[in-house]
Parts: structure tokens; sequence; C-alpha cells
């Protein structure tokens, strides 16, 4: 007969079921949080609505039952093995210097390892915002980057599969669509040309699920009919 399942066991197996079920309604693989998790630099407890994160590195916990911690766990194991940052020098809900009513910036690249000199901030949303809350990402992001606040490289606003990113240095609220680039910088270097590249394992065009396929397809619908405010022959 086999072995009875133990405690630890069970959870372990909870544990694969909640990232393979994410991974499948996101779009994402999940390889990277599961490196991480696997490395030791993020740490998943408890089940359910209680299940919660830590971010080893800098002793930061968060609800990862809620959808948008879920899309910066991701994009955070992301910055880690896809674009080479070091766990220690990412800040996870970082005060925004000199802003009243006080407020957070979601993920902060870091410079150096006493997370002094931002280089890149972020702001996650849930998969599947509307474009209203996505845009107020942007401001929110673009806001928290500026010379007056974080003084930033790099801002960008992540929303699941829905990303854009800016090179900060020199936008102006009215040159934001010049300054949008196609990727974050690896470890510090210069931006990408392109996000995708044909035949690289990494970086090309990959499968998505079929739910994440369902979602993309009601996010352009979203857009078309602007929430709602158009009729479809309006809008098409």
């Amino acid at each position: 007969m086999p072995a009875a399942t133990t405690r630890q066991e069970l959870t372990q197996i909870n544990l694969r079921r909640t990232l393979t079920n994410n991974g499948n309604r996101l779009g994402f693989n999940m390889s990277y949080l599961e490196r991480a998790i696997t490395d030791g630099h993020a740490k998943l407890t408890g089940e359910g609505k209680q299940q919660k994160i830590l971010y080893v590195a800098v002793n930061h916990t968060e609800r990862y039952a809620d959808p948008e911690e879920q899309v910066r766990a991701e994009f955070w194991a992301e910055l880690i093995y896809r674009y080479g940052y070091e766990p220690a020098r990412i800040g996870v809900e970082i005060t925004v210097p000199d802003r009243t009513p006080s407020d957070r910036a979601d993920l902060v690249v870091f410079r150096d390892d006493e997370r002094k000199k931002p280089y890149a901030v972020i702001e996650c949303k849930a998969d599947g915002v509307t474009d209203a809350e996505f845009n107020q990402a942007v401001e929110q992001a673009c806001g928290n980057g500026t010379w007056a606040k974080f003084r930033a490289n790099y801002v960008g606003v992540v929303a699941g599969m829905t990303r854009r990113l800016w090179f900060l240095r020199e936008i102006r609220r009215l040159e934001r669509e010049a300054n949008i680039i196609a990727d974050l910088p690896r470890q510090y270097g210069k931006p990408e040309e392109y996000r995708f590249y044909q035949g690289d394992p990494n970086n090309d065009i990959q499968p998505v699920s079929k739910e994440a396929l369902i979602g993309a397809i009601k996010k352009c619908h979203q857009t078309l009919w602007t929430g709602g405010k158009l009729s479809p022959p309006a809008a098409l």
C-alpha cells in the first residue's frame, strides 16, 4: 500500500496547483516564480484567501490571494531571472518621497544594495483591468518616477499580459508616446529595440492558454466599445 501523504507533501501539492492555476489564467508559464520559490527567494504560506507571499530578500509579506499581488509576484520573479536584477535590489511597496498623502510604489529596482538609488519604478495591476484603470496607473507610475519623486530612469505599468514602459529621463507629459520603449533593459543595460525575437527561446512569442486568449479578446472588446459608452456599430 502507498505511504500516507504527509502535511508537508500536501502543502507542496497545493502550492504547485495554485501556481499552475494562476499561470493558466494569467497566460504565464510560471517558470520564473517557481524558480524563485525553489531558490528560496520567495515563500508561499497558507491556502485560499489567506495565502501569503514572502519576498525573502526584503523581508516583505503580502496577500498572494489578491489578483494584483499575483501579477506583481510574477513580474518580480521575471525581474530576477529574465532581466538579471538581484532580489536584494528589488524593493516591494516602497514609500514615494515627498508624496502627500503617502503613496507606495509596487516595485522599485535600485542600482545599489542599500536600495537608495532608484533605477526603475513599476506599477502592477490585476489582469483585465479597464483602460481607465490602466491609464490611471500610467499617471501614477510616471508621477512617482519623476525627478521630483524617485528620480528613476525607467517607469512601467504591468497588468497581466498588458505592459507599457517608458524611458523617463527626457519624458514630458505630452511626449510619452515618443518615449515608450519595447522592454525594460537587462542588468542596467540599454533598452531592447524589440520585445520579441524570433527563434530566441526566452524572448520569442509563446503560446498562451485558452483563458488568457479569452481575456485578451474581452479586453479588445472593452477598448473598442470604450467600456460600453459606444454601441457596436459606432465602435466599429
